[in-house]
C-alpha cells in the first residue's frame, strides 16, 4: 500500500472515532431533537452534528475531495477521491438505547472504495481496511489486531445476517429470506453496520442485505474484502450502484448466490 493511502487510513480512523464521540453524547437521552426525514427514516440531532463534524474535519485536510452523505447530500470537488458519511447507521437503535450502531466512514478513489472505518461508539470497538493493508479491530484500549472472516465452507454451517425482514418487501425477497432462514444453519438479524463487523472479525459468515445507500456500505467492501471476504450484489457483480450487497467468508459467496438467484 502506498503512504498516501496510509494517511488517508490514518486520518479516517481518527476523523471517525473523533467524530463518533458526539453521537455518545445523545446516546439514551431524550433530547435527540429526532426528525423523520422524506423517506420515512428517522434522524436526530446527533446524525447531524457527527455529520457536520466530520465534514468539516475532511474539509479541512481534503478540501479538494468530493464528500457525500446521508444527511447533508454531495459536495462536488475536483479530485479523485470522495468520502462517503453515515454519521450513525442504525439510528432506530440509537434511539431506542439499543448500542448496535456506529459511524461509517469510507474513501473511494475513482469510483472504488478503498478505505472503510467502521466505529461502534458505544460498544468502544472499531473495525477499519485499506486496500492493500489488511482489515484491523480495536475493543477498548488493546492493542489492534487483524481481522479475518470464517472458513466455514457451506451455508449449512454457517451464521447468516440482514437488519430486518421488514427490508424483504417483495414477494419474492421474502421467499429469499424464507429460504435463507431454512438453508442456514442460523439466521439472524444484528444491526446494521455491526453485520459488517460481525463478519470481517468472524463472527458471522455471511450478510445479505436487498435494500441499501451507498452510505450503508461503501466502508463494508473494503473491509469485508481485506479480511479475505467477498463483496457483490445479488447478480454476483462487484458494483457500489446495486443498493443491494451479499458480503461473506468468500467459501461460501457462490452457493449463496445460487440460492438468491434461484428464489428471489
Amino acid at each position: 500500500m502506498n503512504n498516501h493511502l496510509q494517511q488517508r487510513l490514518e486520518f479516517a480512523l481518527q476523523a471517525a472515532s473523533e467524530s463518533s464521540k458526539i453521537t455518545l453524547e445523545y446516546f439514551g437521552s431524550q433530547k435527540l431533537g429526532e426528525n423523520t426525514k422524506s423517506d420515512g427514516s428517522p434522524v436526530t440531532i446527533a446524525d447531524r452534528n457527527c455529520e457536520s463534524d466530520l465534514r468539516a474535519r475532511i474539509s479541512e485536510i481534503y478540501p479538494d475531495d468530493s464528500i457525500l452523505g446521508e444527511e447533508f447530500g454531495h459536495k462536488v470537488g475536483s479530485s479523485e477521491y470522495e468520502w462517503v458519511i453515515d454519521p450513525i447507521d442504525g439510528t432506530i437503535s440509537f434511539i431506542h438505547g439499543v448500542p448496535l450502531y456506529g459511524t461509517m466512514l469510507a474513501c473511494l478513489q475513482n469510483g472504488k472504495p478503498v478505505i472503510g472505518v467502521i466505529v461502534m461508539p458505544a460498544l468502544d470497538e472499531v473495525v477499519y481496511a485499506a486496500v492493500g493493508c489488511g482489515c484491523w479491530h480495536r475493543q477498548g484500549a488493546n492493542t489492534p489486531t487483524q481481522a479475518s472472516v470464517t472458513k466455514n465452507l457451506s451455508l449449512s454451517e454457517s451464521m447468516v445476517n440482514t437488519t430486518s425482514i421488514s427490508y424483504f418487501d417483495t414477494p419474492p425477497l421474502r421467499n429469499l429470506y424464507d429460504q435463507l432462514d431454512k438453508r442456514s444453519k442460523l439466521f439472524r438479524g444484528w444491526s446494521d453496520c455491526y453485520a459488517w463487523v460481525l463478519l470481517a472479525t468472524g463472527r458471522v459468515d455471511a450478510v445479505v442485505e436487498p435494500v441499501l445507500s451507498l452510505w450503508d456500505f461503501a466502508a463494508a467492501i473494503p473491509i469485508v474484502e481485506e479480511a479475505g471476504g467477498k463483496c457483490s450484489d445479488f447478480a454476483g457483480n462487484e458494483s457500489t450502484e446495486s443498493g443491494e450487497l451479499i458480503a461473506t467468508n468468500g467459501l461460501i459467496h457462490d452457493e449463496l448466490l445460487g440460492l438468491i438467484s434461484d428464489f428471489r
